[in-house]
């Protein structure tokens, strides 16, 4: 792919797509130009030609209008008039009316023209216009066509010749069939020139290309065509010795540089030996100065954390005394509470003895209610049993007034009411009853619930006693807590003062040792910045001494 790509790009092939481009466009141009002109010059004849002969018969036709109807005349007379060797061209004659007089196609004679041109020309006659004869262009059913006509002094008759575009210009198309051959050979005979021109071009530049090629590889030895071309005069000639200029200063060039890399391979061999003793020595210096610097940094890190675990320690001190004193100020708090909550409990229990009074209270006035409405009760079985009788009595004296007759009507009026008022108290007594019945229910209901309301205040206030009790244990612990955080409060503020003392102490201590420690890691750094120096001289010793290795074994691949 790679060597396809290169001759495609060559000189050689470029020169000879040159050629054959400019051989191509000159015979296209010729050939464009010879048809358009040809074709222009075939138009105009075959047109002029046509209106000559349209324009002959036409006149001939002058002052023969009785002949007009007469086919055979115009047979004789029209019939293969037209352009010579052109089957597609012929005559007809057309009335003013557009009715085909004469048509090479017998049929066509007497129906009306199909022609668009000829049709129009009718148009004009029947307006009246005045119509010279001419040549038009006109498209009939796909095919161009070209037709001449001549109108009669008369107006009688449109004499038309008419021919095929297509087959006028066929020997246009003709020869330009033959300038393509001709062109195509022209082609192949540019191409066969291009490419023997190239490679008489191109044969130098190669051989030259090959010379460069082995500079390429490293060989500079003399080519046995260097001084062929180096003696030719033109282009060739001068990149011929051009080359061989470069070689010659190449061979000096190189002998130069082969002298000084063994120069320089010897030179680094004695400074890689010395920096190695030097970087050896470096590394001991460095070692014993980092032991010291890990020494001092080791102290001055553990005093540090002396110094971190004392302020530590001081702050919980600290902390513990700020604690001890809002738990002094806590147990003051829960002291006053724990008063507070005795007087409420022994409020409490006067509360709770009162209740229980006024529930013993309640309690005999609901059984004062309960007897009195046992009484109610009583009371109303008397007014039922009273209700009873009468209404037995008025039911009797109703019987007796009736049967006393017009006298006793009264009288049963009477016993009517009675029995009424008697039914009214009997319903009366069962509402009563009802309500008491209700009453008494409720009465024993209440009086249960007193007894269970005085056992529960009665064991309410056996545990307001014990609660009381409980609360001066509280206060009790509560004096003792007390006596005991004033004694811590007292030990802690011993103990933050000792600490500050010591505090003080460890931080003088940290401070020696950071700067022991600084001391001893500024020398450890400049110790280690030293080998590092002598480590880089070394390790450039060592490259200079791969880049001397590197270019011997340069120098050697050139050939000389």
């Amino acid at each position: 792919m790679g060597k396809k790509k290169k001759k495609i790009h060559s000189i050689k092939t470029k020169i000879t797509a040159l050629t054959i481009g400019i051989v191509v466009c000159v015979a296209a141009l010729l050939l464009v130009v010879l048809i358009s002109n040809g074709r222009k010059q075939i138009v105009n004849v075959t047109q002029n030609y046509l209106l000559d002969i349209a324009e002959a018969y036409g006149k001939e036709l002058e002052g023969q209008e009785d002949k007009l109807s007469d086919p055979g005349y115009l047979a004789n007379l029209l019939n293969g008039v037209g352009l010579q060797g052109i089957s597609s061209s012929y005559a007809y004659l057309v009335d003013a009316e557009g009715t085909m007089l004469y048509h090479p196609t017998a049929d066509k004679i007497g129906k009306s023209v199909e022609n668009s041109v000829v049709k129009s020309l009718v148009q004009d006659l029947k307006a009246g216009k005045k119509v010279a004869a001419n040549v038009v262009t006109y498209d009939f059913k796909g095919a161009v066509k070209y037709a001449s006509y001549y109108v009669s002094s008369t107006n009688a008759y449109i004499l038309v010749i008419s021919a095929d575009e297509a087959e006028v210009l066929k020997p246009i198309r003709n020869m330009a069939i033959q300038g393509i051959i001709i062109t195509c050979i022209i082609e192949v005979l540019a191409i066969v020139i291009g490419l023997l021109y190239a490679q008489r071009v191109t044969g130098p530049i190669k051989t030259i290309t090959g010379m460069v090629n082995r500079f390429a590889d490293m060989d500079f030895t003399k080519d046995e065509k260097e001084d062929i071309f180096s003696r030719r005069n033109d282009e060739t000639g001068d990149m011929s010795r051009s080359i061989r200029k470069l070689r010659e200063q190449m061979e000096k060039m190189i002998l130069d540089i082969r002298k000084r890399s063994e120069e320089l391979f010897a030179a680094s061999d004695v400074l890689s030996k010395d920096s190695e003793e030097t970087y050896g020595m470096v590394i001991q210096v460095e070692k014993a100065v980092s032991e010291i610097a890990e020494g001092a940094t080791s102290q001055a890190g553990e005093t540090q954390k002396a110094t971190e675990s004392v302020i530590t320690i001081g702050n919980m001190v600290e902390e513990t005394a700020s604690e001890a004193g809002r738990l002094h100020d806590n147990t003051d708090v829960i002291k006053n509470l724990g008063s507070e909550a005795n007087s409420t409990l022994a409020g409490l229990t006067e509360i709770n003895r009162r209740t229980k009074e006024a529930i013993e209270i309640i309690s005999r006035q609901t059984n004062t209610t309960n007897e009195s409405a046992l009484k109610i009760r009583e009371a109303t079985a008397l007014i039922t049993s009273i209700a009873t009788e009468t209404n037995l009595l008025s039911l009797n004296a109703s019987i007796e007034a009736a049967r006393a007759g017009e006298q006793g009507r009264g009288f049963a009026v009477v016993a009517s009411q009675i029995q009424k008022l008697a039914e009214q108290s009997n319903e009366s007594a069962k509402t009563i009853e009802h309500i008491v019945s209700a009453l008494i229910n409720d009465s024993e209901k209440a009086v249960h619930t007193m007894e269970e309301v005085k056992d529960v205040m009665e064991e309410q206030n056996t545990k307001v006693d014990k609660a009381g009790e409980i609360f001066e244990d509280v206060l009790r612990g509560i004096e003792v807590t007390i006596k005991g955080i004033t004694t811590i409060s007292d030990y802690t503020t011993k103990m933050d003062t000792a600490r500050v003392n010591v505090v003080d102490v460890v931080q003088n201590l940290t401070a020696i040792a950071e700067e022991n420690a600084a001391a001893t890691e500024e020398t450890s750094a400049s110790a280690t910045e030293v080998n590092n120096i002598i480590g880089n001289i070394s390790d450039k010793a060592k490259d200079v001494r791969s880049i001397a290795e590197n270019l011997h074994d340069t120098v050697e691949m050139f050939k000389i």
